[in-house]
């Protein structure tokens, strides 16, 4: 696996993008968030000196990127301040599906034989601010999958153009950023949505305006309790309790600590719910402690879990704060087992020496990005080396896929009408309305929705580990179900 890195990436012809920007606390320009993603829709001219992004590299006009063999590229849009207007995609500009009638060019992917109207989508997620750092490829997931589902000919032959938005984690933000998404950009679903730090505002988005938002991070037990949300993998509990399952099953532990933040609503559901989770992992929950994801060091949490002889501890911060609390704990000589939710480890958290020596355990809602015994994962790594080998990659990413994945298969459910006409918001709903026990060829649980009900639970979860040989997947996409979970809501 490759270790995270600031250094220039060439991927393809088009693009010249720049290495991942970290910082914590930082407002970036849209368009250098996108180029940072490895996957964005604007050519770069020059690329800047390694760590830096230059005023000249995001200067160049808007250019979409040219799939293999001349096929349908992907439009994305550059503006996310919330602040500013945005800068419009021309549809106009956005290539056709080519047509095997026409002389001298090859036969469209996918069967389609003349172009159809562009289906439009938009994203919402924080590629800057305090978490930034840690779900910044989610955006990177979702654009790798509409590039390869444009290189099939698009969504029934209708080429997707994808508007994503940074929010910052800034509830305000994430209801204007949706605001322009489907009012001012024509978006007719929300794909991939990482609302980690500002749920409430999207599920309320969504339910007033009745648009769908087709997976997302899955951090909150409300994904599930909503009739306009459409979660692609597990249930966050499940994850979490799975994480601290499969940390005490590798050490042989069994008292378990919480340390949850303060700042998150889904830190107080975990608080609230871990004991139950506890105990449909089999264990015994010793001692919780709350804290902030922006303190400086964890040396009195430690201390106190260390005193109560709490040997798995489950971290509910996010990547740089777990990394700061595994430092103070070393620092004491205590050295628990650490189990988190996936998305909280970035790839540049996932190199972190003290995580490593102490042994990170991550539960997910969707399958290994690093397995490779599903043609789930298998499509998405093909994917990802067609299109961005070597650029950043972790857990986030195949999160991004995976709802762009699930969308996909809610199409195929009303592919003849998507044929004969505009996919709708409508139309979607309808397809997503049909999904049952759908698995996304091994990348998620059975997923099934109910038209005008909350999602099905799904109280299923995948396993990855983090450790001094770097990252691994014991079960590969194996999934494991458990019983007695709360439902959080």
């Amino acid at each position: 696996m490759p270790r995270a890195t600031r250094s220039i990436r060439r991927i393809g012809a088009a693009l010249v993008a720049v290495g991942l920007l970290t910082g914590c606390g930082t407002r970036i320009a849209e368009d250098r968030i996108e180029r940072a993603s490895g996957l964005g829709g604007q050519a770069v001219a020059a690329a800047p000196s390694a760590g830096s992004v230059s005023e000249a590299a995001v200067s160049a006009p808007t250019a979409d990127l040219a799939a293999p063999g001349g096929t349908t590229p992907v439009t994305v849009d550059q503006n996310g301040t919330g602040s500013a207007p945005a800068r419009s995609v021309d549809r106009a500009s956005t290539a056709p599906v080519r047509s095997g009638a026409e002389p001298g060019r090859p036969a469209a992917p996918g069967g389609c034989t003349k172009p159809l109207a562009p289906v439009v989508l938009g994203q919402t997620a924080p590629a800057s601010g305090i978490i930034g750092a840690a779900t910044a490829n989610v955006r990177s997931g979702l654009v790798l999958w509409a590039r390869d589902v444009n290189a099939r000919g698009g969504l029934a032959c209708h080429p997707v153009q994808l508007h994503q938005m940074d929010d910052a984690a800034d509830p305000v933000r994430v209801t204007s950023n949706l605001t322009t998404l489907v009012k001012d950009k024509g978006a007719v679903a929300i794909v991939a949505a990482y609302v980690p730090t500002t749920f409430s505002a999207a599920r309320q988005f969504a339910e007033r305006t009745r648009i769908p938002f087709i997976g997302g991070d899955l951090i909150e037990p409300g994904w599930f309790a909503s009739p306009y949300l459409f979660p692609q993998g597990g249930t966050p509990f499940a994850a979490y309790a799975g994480a601290i399952k499969e940390a005490a099953a590798a050490t042989g532990g069994s008292k378990v600590g919480l340390l949850y933040c303060v700042e998150a609503g889904a830190c107080g559901q975990i608080n609230e719910n871990f004991e139950p989770m506890v105990k449909a992992a089999g264990l015994e929950f010793t001692l919780r402690k709350v804290t902030s994801i922006t303190a400086p060091d964890y040396t009195a949490e430690c201390q106190a879990m260390k005193s109560a002889g709490v040997e798995v501890l489950f971290m509910a911060m996010e990547g740089a704060s777990d990394s700061r609390a595994a430092r103070s704990c070393r620092a004491l000589g205590y050295e628990p087992a650490v189990a988190v939710g996936a998305i909280s480890v970035s790839e540049a958290v996932s190199s972190d020496p003290n995580l490593r020596a102490m042994g990170l355990y991550l539960g997910t809602g969707n399958a290994p990005f690093t397995a490779s015994d599903s043609a789930g994962v298998r499509a998405f790594r093909a994917a990802y080396d067609t299109y961005a080998p070597g650029s950043s990659i972790d857990q986030n990413t195949i999160y991004g896929w995976a709802a762009g994945k699930l969308l996909e298969a809610a199409i195929a459910k009303v592919s003849t009408k998507a044929g004969a006409g505009e996919i709708t918001t409508a139309l979607i709903l309808d397809g997503l309305g049909q999904i049952a026990d759908e698995k996304l060829d091994g990348l998620a649980p059975g997923i099934t929705f109910v038209r005008g009900a909350p999602p099905k639970l799904s109280d299923c979860y995948y396993s990855l580990t983090i450790t001094d040989r770097g990252y691994g997947s014991p079960r590969g996409s194996k999934v494991t179900c458990l019983r007695g979970l709360p439902k959080g809501f």
